[in-house]
């Protein structure tokens, strides 16, 4: 079986839980929301050419991949995405903890998403622990992503950019890494990757 064949397959499980989440997502705010972009690839552990870089803070919502196979999780927000999600919500949250709780909600929202689609599409037990937010400055976000990705066991990166449409005018573009163990690719059935 071809590697280009997991991939694939594994970059489909990842997009509908996308979807799932957008559904998730939707249910919180009260309001529809939809996925119009998602774009997802196998990089390098050392290429972070495809981050997006932003002015300011960034807040990284990190959740540890526990059960069958291990892995880890990066949402990342920059500072004005964070903005636009709170707008969304019609309130004048102005407490930073509150929305550093609102935003562990949603990675909580997100990962579970993404995490359940491929617990069901490979029949592993897997599960994502309780999430830890980080706010860094764009500067450091390399060298914080490098270091989290290049220790434990042999794993695979995936990098995610997703487009979340809160409503006709506004959208969130957060960014997905997600390191895991390259062990998943061997657990893929070959009747699985026959499109």
């Amino acid at each position: 079986m071809s590697t280009e064949n997991r991939e694939s397959f594994l970059i489909n499980v990842m997009n509908k839980g996308f979807s799932r989440a957008a559904l998730s997502f939707s249910q919180m705010i009260q309001k529809p929301v939809s996925v119009v972009n998602s774009q997802s690839l196998l990089i390098r552990h050392d290429d972070f050419s495809y981050i997006a870089e932003a002015p300011g803070d960034f807040f990284i919502l990190s959740t540890q991949i526990i059960g069958d196979i291990s892995g880890k999780s990066f949402l990342i927000f920059s500072s004005e995405e964070s903005s636009e999600i709170f707008k969304t919500l019609n309130s004048s949250i102005s407490n930073d903890a509150l929305k550093e709780a609102f935003l562990l909600e949603i990675d909580n929202i997100i990962s579970a998403s993404v995490i359940a689609e491929l617990s069901n599409s490979l029949g592993l037990e897997i599960y994502g622990d309780v999430p830890r937010l980080t706010k860094i400055h764009s500067k450091a976000l390399e060298s914080l992503m490098i270091q989290e990705l290049n220790n434990e066991e042999p794993s695979s990166v995936i990098f995610c950019n997703t487009t979340f449409q809160l409503d006709a005018k506004e959208r969130v573009h957060p960014q997905f890494i997600w390191k895991l163990s390259n062990r998943l690719f061997e657990m893929i059935p070959v009747e699985k990757t026959t499109f």
